[in-house]
């Protein structure tokens, strides 16, 4: 299991989020998408309507355990405008900018080829503040998604890591134990403590967010991770 941001892309904002120029781009064209099927919104309401009250909840993801919903507040942009698009089509916009300038980190999709051609099976399980499908069309640009059989992103399962949910849904899917199973990712306080909570083997992809628990094993790139489960298959 692979965590998504720092350890196959590379996401520039940590969040996973447009910010300045790419929000400013994005901003407009959700606008645009907007007028194009008849609506009227301004560019200060977008913000008072949409991501004031998103960023509201937003602030309080780890105190709820689950990322914030756009949901409730794509109704009400759409009630303003006076359109009927639908909640992924008005967030790919806004996202687009920023999702097409996204790249797969070094070494990372061979890296997954190489674990596929051992026989593992390989599963996503990533913190994201946006619908899934929106990183997996990035993932697929970027021949990242096909190694992986199951992809599972917190916005759509309803919590986020540390919990684990996720790990033990992407087990459910593959169908394997924890015994036999790693949890991959570049954040302690996230990834590896919810490889721990979970009862499966932790790998830390060294980063500069290392406050958490210590995993079992460290690595400096992904492209380090055939290798080890080489050393781990052997003892």
């Amino acid at each position: 299991m692979l965590d998504m941001g720092g350890v196959l892309l590379s996401l520039d904002d940590a969040r996973g989020l447009p910010d300045s120029r790419l929000d400013w781009r994005g901003r407009e064209a959700l606008l645009r998408a907007v007028r194009e099927h008849g609506g009227r919104l301004r560019r200060e309401e977008l913000e008072s309507v949409l991501f004031a009250p998103w960023r509201a909840e937003y602030r309080r993801r780890y105190e709820l355990g689950r990322e914030a919903r756009w949901e409730p507040h794509l109704s009400a942009l759409r009630r303003t405008a006076g359109v009927r698009l639908r909640d992924l089509t008005l967030l790919s916009a806004w996202f687009r900018p920023y999702g097409e300038g996204l790249r797969p980190l070094p070494g990372a999709v061979v890296a997954l080829h190489r674990l596929r051609e051992r026989g593992l099976r390989l599963a996503l399980c990533s913190n994201v503040p946006l619908p899934g499908a929106l990183y997996r069309e990035v993932l697929e640009r970027h021949q990242l998604a096909a190694p992986l059989e199951t992809l599972h992103f917190s916005y759509d399962e309803g919590t986020r890591k540390p919990s684990p949910h996720m790990l033990r849904n992407a087990m459910t899917a593959l169908d394997v134990s924890a015994e036999r199973t790693l949890m991959v990712g570049d954040r302690r306080a996230s990834d590896v403590a919810a490889g721990r909570a979970a009862g499966v083997g932790t790998v830390w992809l060294r980063s500069e967010d290392g406050g958490g628990p210590r995993a079992d094993h460290e690595i400096d790139s992904l492209a380090d991770l055939p290798a080890l489960v080489d050393r781990l298959r052997r003892t």
